[in-house]
């Protein structure tokens, strides 16, 4: 179990930085920021940082953020994710209170569809 917690920790240390960069990106790109302009008409500085996820360049400016290499970082970032969330619920009902744990993972995956499934056709 040591080093199961070693595991997260390390990996949790290792993403966090860009799993922080991809949160908050995903959170200006629900408002739309990422197709804001400026007064001038250009894009602002949001639209060209959400290239990184699109992968293709902005119209005034023909480059982007992103790469072959960091797709494939972020394919690591991403299973690197799915493993710490594994082992942090193995931590959580290994370590923390069992039933507390169940309920807050059955509340993750049921508000969620309960809300796709009040507003889908909304």
């Amino acid at each position: 179990m040591k080093q199961l917690r070693l595991l997260h920790l390390y990996l949790g240390c290792f993403f966090a930085p860009l799993l922080v960069f991809f949160s908050v990106s995903g959170i200006w790109q629900i408002f739309g920021f990422q197709d804001a302009r400026d007064a001038t008409g250009h894009h602002t500085i949001f639209a060209y940082l959400s290239t990184i996820h699109t992968g293709h360049g902005l119209k005034e400016k023909h480059h982007s953020l992103s790469s072959v290499y960091l797709q494939w970082f972020a394919v690591l970032m991403a299973a690197g994710l799915v493993i710490s969330i594994i082992l942090g619920t193995i931590l959580a009902f290994k370590f923390g209170r069992g039933r507390l744990a169940l309920l807050s993972l059955l509340g993750g995956i049921l508000i969620p569809l309960g809300l796709i499934w009040l507003f889908a056709n909304s």
